[in-house]
């Protein structure tokens, strides 16, 4: 249960094995090769070696290509699932098996050209409708297309706004010419569309008299017949497009039992990215190698049986001064579930100290205390061991329902002291559907709705209480490990450690004192110790005693701290009020059905919206009040060469061979 010590990793080979060295350290998931960092500049190295290329482009258009065909895969060829699928169990040389990859990236690439053709035919039909939109107010005419004139006229297709009618462009016409007529052929809501025959010698004149009325020149440049027979091609055209385009989404659909493979050979493709792009960190001159990098201490043996099967030279050393090593943290199976809580804060410095035995049992009991009932803390067990045992989840999903079994457990224990089951459901249910009423209840059911402990409805004072008092223990559980941290640092770190907290508890048993036995002596002594030892990093006696003065300040902070934990009380006691309130309207019409259709509506949406409040709050005490007395943040994670699937598992060799 700590941070994992680390060792710096040199390693120099032969440029022939490394591919093979690299397939074997992705199996082996312990080793972070890093960037070369001032070698890759250095004059001296740049010389000899430079940066090894890879095949990382081709891995990535292979990632591509087979992203691209399952996204259009399910667009085309959609597949129920549940909320949860079981991940598929794969040996590494099935994992990696080359045929089933040729055969997949086969298959996306004819689901992929289904998809290209499929965009070039709605192109093609965007395109012949815009033009078979643009014919068909011309439907009626007779005329063909390509005819603009005739050996004395003009012939003129011309389109109008909807409010100028023809008899306001013929009236214009008559002052200019008698040799011109207009005929409209068709209308809609936006424009009128006219046939204009007009001699040669008036074309001129007739146009420049029109164009003021908004009359544009309507012309149809390569087609030939009448506008009914290019709508007809048109229309033959789209026909034939869409058979086309419905021919290549059933291709596609053909494809979908398909998908689990793409999915598998993704997965690989992710696996050979992740290990190109760490091939592109190391130094090569074409003929031998060298990389750097990190590994856990506990895992150089494993390496060192690795190694034995190549020719190369390295080399594992302790992390100087000015090195920051990545960080990992190390601890049981049962509670790496609380990492997930962790690094939404911020993993801790190397140097620093593993916070999750610290605050896992104080965030699995504030989360039940807040929660606090027994019905709603099993339904999370329940639904936590599930998923866990037959889904078995990956990552941060599994961690999350990991955490969920200890904080369904928590709830539900605490629910038991607090008196909650569905809030005062037993209470609701023999008083409305129970003969006798509450009379009838057996004595052990009415001491448990009373609260073994504490009833947050009928006792909210003492529910307060209790809550500050868990607050307090908390803190002082802060500071007793920052003093810890402080003589983990040496004799003299241990002693500023001590000065940084024993005044303060001189000061509160101060203040407790006077509120017991009305006597200030304790109190005093809290102030004269802050004042003579909070300012003693200041230069000169002035500002240490102003730096001491200045500390009485701090006492509204800690305030504050002690009174954040008020809200495990104002949860509690939401969580319980909410659960009562829907109980009470469930129980108005007086029937069994109307009160199990509001119960379970009710009580569904309460625990979801306090499953998510209790979750943030819980972390929010351990973040702010917790943390903020010991916790030395800034750590970079530990991102080694390992297998990060999203659809399958690759089981180790030792699975492999049971």
């Amino acid at each position: 249960m700590s941070i994992v010590k680390m060792k710096r990793l040199r390693l120099i080979g032969f440029s022939e094995q490394k591919d093979r060295l690299l397939q074997d350290l992705l199996h082996l998931g312990c080793v972070e090769i890093t960037e070369p960092g001032d070698k890759a500049s250095d004059p001296d190295w740049t010389q000899l070696v430079h940066r090894d290329s890879s095949s990382f482009s081709q891995r990535k258009a292979e990632a591509a290509a087979l992203n691209s065909a399952m996204t259009t895969l399910k667009k085309h060829a959609p597949k129920k699932k549940g909320l949860f699928r079981k991940r598929v169990e794969l040996s590494s040389a099935d994992f990696f098996d080359d045929s089933i990859k040729a055969q997949a990236l086969e298959i996306a690439e004819t689901v992929n050209n289904c998809t290209r053709e499929i965009s070039r035919i709605y192109s093609s039909e965007n395109k012949l409708n815009a033009s078979l939109a643009a014919l068909l107010p011309w439907a009626d005419l007779s005329l063909p297309l390509e005819q603009q004139s005739t050996a004395q006229t003009e012939l003129v297709l011309g389109t109008s706004p909807a409010g100028t009618d023809a008899a306001a462009l013929e009236a214009a016409l008559r002052p200019v010419t008698d040799l011109a007529e207009l005929s409209c052929i068709s209308g809609d809501a936006e424009q009128n569309y006219y046939l204009l025959i007009v001699h040669k010698s008036a074309y001129e004149a007739v146009l420049s008299t029109l164009r003021p009325l908004s009359f544009g020149v309507v012309r149809f440049k390569g087609l030939t017949g009448t506008a009914q027979e290019n709508i007809d091609r048109l229309r033959k055209e789209l026909d034939a497009l869409e058979e086309c385009r419905t021919a290549q989404e059933e291709l596609i659909a053909a494809n979908g039992p398909h998908m689990a493979l793409l999915e598998r050979t993704s997965d690989r493709v992710t696996q050979e990215l992740n290990r190109e792009a760490v091939s592109e960190r190391f130094l090569s001159d074409g003929r031998i190698f060298f990389a750097e990098g990190w590994i856990p201490a506990n895992r150089v043996e494993d390496l060192t049986i690795l190694l034995k099967n190549y020719v190369c030279a390295w080399e594992s050393a302790d992390p100087t001064e000015e090195e920051t090593p990545p960080t990992l943290l190390k601890n049981p199976k049962w509670m790496e579930c609380i990492n997930m809580v962790t690094e939404m804060y911020s993993l801790p410095a190397y140097n620093g100290i593993d916070p999750n035995p610290l605050y896992f049992f104080w965030y699995v009991f504030f989360f039940g205390f807040m929660f606090a009932d027994v019905a709603y803390g099993l339904i999370i067990l329940t639904i936590s061991i599930l998923v866990t045992k037959l889904v078995k989840p990956k990552k941060t999903m599994g961690r999350m329902f990991q955490l969920g079994i200890w904080l369904g457990a928590s709830t539900a224990i605490c629910g038991i002291f607090m008196g909650g089951f569905f809030g005062n459901a037993l209470e609701v249910i023999y008083q409305t559907f129970v003969p006798g009423g509450l009379a009838a209840m057996p004595a052990w059911m009415v001491k448990f709705c009373s609260g073994l402990l504490v009833n947050p409805i009928s006792d909210p004072m003492t529910a307060l209480i209790l809550s500050i008092a868990i607050g307090c223990v908390h803190l002082i559980m802060g500071q007793c490990i920052h003093i810890y941290m402080g003589f983990r640092g040496g004799a003299k770190s241990g002693l500023d450690a001590l000065l940084d907290v024993v005044p303060w508890w001189i000061l509160f048993a101060g203040i407790g004192v006077v509120a017991v036995l009305g006597t200030p002596l304790g109190l005093i002594a809290g102030v004269v110790a802050l004042v003579a030892t909070q300012g003693r990093h200041a230069k000169g006696f002035g500002r240490k005693l102003f730096g001491g003065i200045k500390s009485l300040y701090d006492v509204t902070s800690w305030l504050s701290d002690v009174l954040s934990y008020a809200r495990l009380m104002a949860l509690m006691l939401a969580t319980s009020v909410i659960a009562q309130v829907f109980n009470t309207i469930g129980a108005l019409p007086g029937s069994i059905i109307a009160f199990a259709l509001v119960f379970i509506i009710g009580h569904g949406f309460n625990i979801g919206v306090n499953l998510i409040g209790t979750y943030v709050h819980a972390a929010r005490l351990q973040y702010l009040e917790y943390f903020s007395k010991f916790y030395i943040e800034g750590g970079v994670p530990f991102r080694p060469l390992q297998y990060d699937t999203k659809y399958v598992d690759i089981k180790s060799e030792e699975e492999t061979t049971l």
